[in-house]
């Protein structure tokens, strides 16, 4: 299911699944009543791919979100083109890609490259305790109600 991010009141992202319908003017998109979104920019990420999260086909949709009659709707301004073919080679030029654009990033700023701290990564994603170890000080991720 496509995603869909706008803002909120104070700038801050706000993300959730949509079904856009197409309308003459653009699309669109379904914001929950309790998502607390605000005119303004806007982007619709659309993509595809098989059960086995492989052959990844996806389009970002920029624009701006503007309120209607209809309800909320994505006025689209640009297309990113999609990432590759789906191919594994394509997801590794990416990731290199988007490696070399990071390692940039930090060195202009003069920061070094975070350490990944596995364990808690591990804690927050693992569903349930496992048995015989203790209860974790991470709860369990249940996921945003906007997914």
């Amino acid at each position: 299911m496509p995603c869909w991010r706008g803002r909120d009141a104070s700038g801050a992202p706000v993300l959730t699944r949509t079904r856009p319908r197409p309308t003459p003017a653009g699309y669109l998109v379904d914001v929950p009543v309790d998502c607390p979104v605000e005119r303004g920019p806007a982007s619709l990420l659309v993509h595809r791919h098989d059960e086995r999260l492989d052959h990844m086909y996806n389009a970002l949709v920029r624009g701006d979100l503007r309120r209607t009659d209809a309800g909320w709707l994505m006025v689209p301004s640009t297309v990113i083109e999609p990432m590759g073919s789906g191919r594994a080679a394509d997801a590794l030029r990416v990731l290199r890609r988007t490696k070399r654009s990071t390692d940039r990033y930090l060195e202009r700023r003069g920061l070094r490259r975070p350490k990944v701290q596995w364990d808690q990564f591990r804690a927050l994603a693992d569903p349930a305790p496992r048995a015989g170890a203790g209860r974790s000080r991470h709860p369990a991720v249940t996921g945003s109600p906007h997914h």
